[in-house]
């Protein structure tokens, strides 16, 4: 064989080999050992198929709207009945706001025929203090007596009454009196008949 053509035929060998070597992209087929294989999750797998898609991320489950209440008409409910927002009732204490009415009890019956309470309201139809007798006075105002009667004019108004003084029943300033000592701001001896 001819130098020429040996030389043509180590070259041609020299340049498949060297061009299949420069375009394969594959690893070398020698199978290397488990440890070495790599495991990174950006490794393409050499079966031609596509990896496997995460999980979709799971919606959590929609929470379900608070229950809420409004106290229940107390012309309709019992004191303490809230209405829920789900459709049910049930007792709630912040419903629960009912008072007994106070009883009132009989201070003394004013004149004419008006009863005066404890609590300070008054009642013109309280049957202890409505008496069906003719007025001792005709003409109007508290009953007569002559040394009640300051101004002269036949008729004893609210403001010329004795009252406690006399040993009679209160008169507003009386009442008045009265509350003032109680609350500390009347002191002395106008003090000394309400203790």
């Amino acid at each position: 064989m001819n130098t020429k053509t040996l030389v043509a035929v180590i070259g041609a060998v020299v340049t498949l080999t060297l061009g299949a070597c420069s375009s394969s992209q594959t690893s070398p087929t020698v199978d290397a050992p488990a440890s070495e294989v790599p495991t990174s999750s950006s490794a393409v797998p050499q079966t031609g198929t596509t990896p496997p898609l995460p999980p979709a991320p799971v919606e959590p489950a929609a929470l379900p709207a608070p229950i809420t209440f409004e106290c229940g008409d107390f012309s309709l409910y019992q004191s303490g009945t809230a209405l829920y927002s789900d459709g049910t009732t049930g007792y709630e204490a912040s419903c629960d706001t009912y008072q007994a009415p106070v009883e009132k009890i009989l201070w003394y019956c004013d004149y004419p025929e008006t009863a005066v309470y404890t609590d300070g309201t008054s009642s013109g139809t309280d049957p202890a203090c409505i008496h069906d007798d003719e007025p001792v006075n005709p003409g109007g105002g508290y009953p007569y007596i002559a040394s009640e009667d300051r101004n002269g004019d036949g008729v004893v108004n609210g403001y010329e009454r004795c009252g406690l003084a006399c040993g009679e029943e209160p008169t507003s300033g009386d009442i008045q009196t009265q509350h003032g000592c109680e609350e500390g701001y009347i002191t002395g001896e106008l003090c000394s008949r309400y203790n």
